[in-house]
């Protein structure tokens, strides 16, 4: 009897095992593996980091910029930042579309939009500009003119600018859009703007005024590469200027939204008279 019921405890022991071993075996095979990727799922400790699937873009994006590939270049890091707007590589990429943006612009590389405009006699830049829907900064600089003289049979590379702006007033950036397409961003280093001037607004620029020495001037004068420039907008107070050094918060600062003096001098160049303007949050 005693060895009967020695066996049915050693039977009862021999399941018990088996039955630890079996769960066991089951949280190592199916529960723990799933907690882990519920960890890394949401994040949290021992989390392995996401991958940066925009990053292989980027890169691909140097090497072509390396390779002087500047459009195809261009052109990948805007998939970029369309498709992969969380890629920590995001902010560069936006900054190196918008110089190459630019430089291609400026630059005599052949673009689809650019013409050569063979000046006839009697012919002045300021005709010239609008005739083409350009700017008279942009002609001076893409054809490397420190004068405003041009001669009969001259020719000059010209390209319509119809760009819009939009001003976003709480991350303070000024961003510049080719129709829908991201052209460049500025940063606003400071904000002067009437209590009833704020958003959202849809204006037009109406305005560019170049001064020097207290007194305006236009483009024939000398001193015109080198004087201080701002763009008037059709909403009262609502400018786009030069941040001064000497630029204090208080009511005898002038109105506007304030850039660097160079972002300036590009803004005056490739925004024209009628360019659309839109102030968001």
């Amino acid at each position: 009897m005693a060895r009967i019921k020695f066996l049915v405890a050693l039977l009862a022991l021999l399941i018990c095992a088996a039955g630890m071993g079996g769960a066991f075996y089951y949280w190592k095979k199916f529960v723990e593996p799933e907690m882990v990727l519920n960890r890394h799922m949401e994040g949290g400790e021992g989390a392995r980091e996401k991958p940066d699937l925009g990053k292989r873009h980027f890169d691909q994006a140097v090497e072509l910029l390396k390779d002087g590939e500047l459009v195809s270049a261009r052109d990948r890091l805007l998939y970029l930042m369309e498709y992969f707007p969380e890629s920590k590589t995001f902010d560069e990429a936006k900054r190196i579309v918008g110089e190459v943006n630019l430089d291609l612009l400026l630059s005599n590389i052949p673009q689809a939009e650019k013409t050569i405009h063979k000046v006839r006699r009697g012919e002045a830049l300021v005709t010239i500009a609008r005739r083409n829907e350009t700017t008279i900064d942009y002609i001076m600089r893409t054809n490397g003119k420190s004068t405003s003289l041009i001669y009969p049979d001259e020719e000059l590379l010209v390209r319509p600018l119809n760009y819009r702006v939009e001003i976003d007033l709480e991350n303070s950036l000024l961003t510049v859009f080719d129709e829908e397409a991201f052209f460049k961003e500025y940063e606003i280093l400071g904000k002067n703007l009437p209590p009833e001037v704020g958003p959202p607004i849809s204006t037009t620029i109406n305005e560019k005024v170049a001064w020097h020495m207290d007194r305006p001037l236009n483009f024939t004068d000398a001193n015109y590469l080198n004087c201080s420039k701002w763009i008037r907008t059709g909403k009262i107070g609502l400018f786009i200027r030069e941040q001064k050094p000497d630029d204090e918060d208080g009511e005898s600062r002038s109105f506007g939204v304030m850039v660097s003096k160079s972002d300036l001098e590009e803004l005056f160049t490739i925004l024209r008279n009628g360019s659309q303007v839109n102030v968001v949050n």
